[in-house]
């Protein structure tokens, strides 16, 4: 009869030791306990080298880590989670191409479906640029796991396609599985907002509020909207909280130095503009408020180097040429005003006030046709649409006015111009006429001399 033998010193019989010197974060003997048995076991501890590499990887050692992880590899090839830390390991070393291949590995010798894998390749798919294949692994990870991690990355990838309503659903399917989710509830509120959606966006911005009293997206969220109705002191309100929690925020401190500009508190209004600038020198809207804050205090060459420097970051936006302009006219530049209105025409979606004021500056000019022709183009535009506000229709009909005055003027000046030129012709011809008749007279009387000369 066959007898069972056992080893009387197993490797792992310290495994649990490892284990709870790590959850109870004593680092420093469970290291010490690590070395030791990796050396007992001359190199061949598997969870030993494991764990070692976690905590290397806690400890932002990245490559220390990977060569861990790695000889665990090299201890056990048939374990898919040893190939999911190698790659895990490789993402932060931001090798996504060797890290997807790692995962595509772990996803292959795996005994069961893991949504943890199909989450890091849809990972590695949207840092290679390639939101087709990381939207298919996404949805697998959320159809299996419903972690609110892999809901995160799938509403990420449907906004970057500009998919705004289908990232709401994927949101509201998210909220139903983590419902105290402060991310989630600020995320969805947040879509809501972008959509215009105001009743619902205040709503999920509220309760993350309610969950999470710092949470300083939801505070903004909420600050936006009561600024877009003009309870400006609220708004402020909700910032000044917000801004104490996250003092870097470009956000927060252009709304809060918009909210100064509207309460006409321009110093306040252009020290909270240039803090949001000094935080990014290169965010184009803070230039763009910065400049305009700066045409209402009378200020339009300070406005003009925003407001430049706007343009340069952003060419293909109209509201920066269109404040430019503005800036331009300020300054006695028409010429060059025309064309900051032109472009801003030109890049404007058929937004009524860069039309309106693009007559404006053509009819200041005496371009009189093209203000006619973007007249024109107003009207039909703007035919039908029973939204549109009074004083705009009020700015067009006075325009329109206008220019047929201009015109009528600029065509009998031309009028009269023509008729003061066909005058001067027939004064030409008798001035020359005299002339001829003078020469004569003076011809006869000099003849009439030399004759009473030869006599004498």
């Amino acid at each position: 009869m066959a007898t069972a033998t056992f080893d009387s010193n197993p490797l792992e019989q310290l495994n649990w030791l490892i284990h709870l010197y790590y959850v109870r974060g004593e680092i420093a003997k469970c290291k010490e306990l690590i070395k030791r048995q990796i050396k007992m076991s001359s190199g061949k501890h598997e969870y030993a080298f494991f764990k070692q590499g976690v905590i290397l990887r806690e400890e932002d050692k990245i490559q220390e880590a990977l060569e861990s992880f790695q000889m665990c590899h090299k201890l056990n090839c048939d374990n898919a989670d040893n190939i999911k830390e190698v790659a895990k390991c490789l993402y932060l070393l931001r090798k996504y191409r060797i890290a997807l291949e790692a995962y595509l590995e772990a996803e292959r010798i795996s005994t069961k479906p893991d949504w943890e894998i199909y989450h890091n390749i849809g990972q590695c798919w949207v840092s290679l640029g390639e939101n087709a294949k990381a939207k298919e692994y996404t949805k697998k990870a959320v159809q299996l796991g419903k972690q609110e991690c892999s809901y995160t990355l799938l509403i990420k990838i449907l906004i970057s396609e500009g998919d705004l309503q289908t990232a709401i659903n994927v949101s509201n399917a998210a909220l139903e599985s983590c419902p105290d989710s402060t991310s989630m509830l600020t995320q969805s509120g947040l879509l809501h907002l972008k959509l215009g959606q105001v009743q619902p966006a205040f709503q999920c911005l509220s309760s993350a509020v309610a969950l999470n009293p710092s949470c300083s997206e939801a505070l903004l969220g909420i600050g936006c909207i009561t600024q877009a109705h003009e309870e400006y002191e609220v708004a402020l309100s909700k910032y000044k909280i917000a801004v104490q929690i996250n003092p870097d925020s470009i956000a927060l401190w252009n709304n809060i130095g918009m909210c100064f500009f509207a309460k006409q508190k321009y110093v306040a209004a252009i020290s909270c503009l240039k803090r949001a600038l000094w935080i990014s020198p290169l965010n184009w809207k803070v230039l763009l408020n910065l400049g305009l804050v700066h045409l209402s205090t009378s200020q339009p060459a300070s406005a003009f180097n925003f407001l430049c420097a706007a343009v340069n970051l952003r060419p293909d936006a109209a509201l920066p040429f269109l404040a430019l302009g503005c800036a331009l006219f300020e300054l006695k530049d028409p010429e060059n005003a025309v064309k900051a209105f032109q472009q801003a025409e030109l890049l404007s979606k058929n937004d009524y006030n860069t039309m309106l004021n693009t007559v404006l500056a053509l009819l200041t000019v005496g371009q009189y046709e093209q203000a006619s022709t973007v007249l024109e183009k107003f009207k039909r535009v703007s035919e039908g649409d029973s939204q549109i506000d009074k004083q705009v229709t009020n700015l067009s009909n006075n325009l329109e006015s206008a220019l047929k005055k201009l015109m009528i003027r600029n065509e009998l000046e031309e009028l009269s111009e023509s008729l003061v030129g066909d005058a001067l012709v027939p004064n030409a011809k008798q001035e020359k006429d005299s002339e001829k008749s003078s020469e004569k007279a003076i011809n006869e009387t000099e003849n009439l001399r030399k004759l009473e000369s030869d006599e004498v």
